[in-house]
């Protein structure tokens, strides 16, 4: 064999070795490490260019905590007619603080993980109860389960909600393959692994809290979040999670049409003010997530064998923004600079308020 076949050879040998050693050794680790959920399939998807807002609306906010002690987990907030106020947490427990900041009191124990609360035009606090489905809670605290079920298929993820003024409950339903019942109890994150599975596997539910009569308003989802009725009452705003969209139901005829497409980030919660505005609680955009891994099924694979704590946890907090904007998506405001991100964004008078995913106190910040 003559010199430059030899080097040629030599070549051929050291590219094989760095590309076979790596994929030899991702093969190992996929066979050794098992996916912690069973049925893991992803699809891929590569998410566009973030959507730029402009510059004269967008500045960084001042937040005051409201309360003193962390709770676990109030991924959403609301009050009461008295200026009282309601979150709950991963344990299962609604707490009840005065307008005034005193308390906490215990309101309700429902179990499960209250998510959306909202207040029904009869006095009683409508709950989506992640794992649990629909719950009402009265004046006293005494929990009744709504609905658990809708079309023969368990609620596995109600997540939030909104009453229009007749009584009927539009609520989200983000997941029928994960929650704390199939990722465990503990789990840091029960979004990370659908978000990481990127199929879509969530419906838009409704109930009437007169007739008892429930719907699936829509079904094959991504990761169904906030849900909010517009000022008019006639349509819907849904925040699709897993890709970074906004779109809107129409009551009247089943239509949809996307508001938002490529935003900053990954939309949650979605509240209205009093001037009929939509509030869009906003994490930040991970550009390592969106070019390595949503892009690619065998690096949602190795993602997802990967501790859920790399990603989320207490000592490192995710960031977020809140987004103001009228009924046709015109953007008011983009608030930045929040950390940790907040869930939900309610308003009440001059202050909003501000769930948050993991342990930290209520927040409130100034209405701009």
């Amino acid at each position: 064999m003559n010199t430059t076949a030899r080097r040629r050879r030599g070549w051929v040998i050291a590219v094989a070795v760095v590309v076979a050693v790596p994929v030899v050794g991702l093969a190992v680790f996929l066979l050794a490490v098992p996916a912690p959920v069973d049925g893991f399939d992803p699809e891929p998807w590569r998410p566009g260019p973030s959507v730029e807002l402009p510059e004269d609306i967008t500045t960084s906010v001042r937040v005051e905590d409201f309360t003193t002690e962390p709770i676990h987990g109030p991924e959403d907030i609301v009050t009461d007619a008295d200026g009282n106020l309601y979150t709950g947490d991963r344990g299962g427990v609604i707490w009840r603080y005065t307008a005034t900041g005193g308390g906490p009191v215990r309101f309700a124990e429902p179990g499960g993980r209250p998510l959306g609360l909202a207040f029904a035009p009869d006095g009683r606090l409508v709950v989506a109860n992640h794992g649990l489905g629909l719950q009402a809670v009265s004046p006293d605290g005494d929990v009744e389960t709504l609905v658990d079920e809708v079309a023969g298929d368990r609620i596995l993820f109600a997540n939030d909600l909104d009453i229009s003024e007749t009584g009927v409950v539009y609520f989200s339903d983000s997941s029928f393959r994960y929650n704390t019942t199939t990722l465990g109890a503990e789990s840091s994150s029960y979004l990370l692994p659908d978000a990481i599975d990127g199929r879509a596997s969530g419906r838009l539910l409704s109930y009437d809290l007169v007739t008892g009569r429930s719907e699936v308003l829509l079904d094959g989802v991504h990761f169904p979040n906030g849900v909010a009725l517009t000022d008019d009452g006639s349509a819907l705003w849904v925040a699709e999670s897993n890709r970074y969209r906004v779109f809107e139901y129409d009551l009247a005829t089943g239509a949809t049409g996307t508001v938002y497409e490529d935003l900053p980030g990954t939309p949650d919660n979605i509240d209205r003010d009093a001037d009929g505005r939509m509030l869009l609680a906003i994490y930040e955009r991970n550009p390592a997530l969106d070019n390595l891994v949503l892009p690619y099924a065998v690096s949602r694979q190795v993602l997802i064998r990967l501790p859920t704590d790399l990603f989320v946890n207490e000592e490192d907090p995710l960031s977020g923004a809140v987004l103001l904007a009228r009924d046709d998506g015109t953007a008011v405001h983009y608030l930045t600079g929040l950390t940790p991100a907040a869930t939900s964004v309610y308003p009440d008078g001059d202050r909003w308020y501000l769930g948050a995913l993991l342990g930290q106190p209520v927040r409130w910040m100034p209405a701009p």
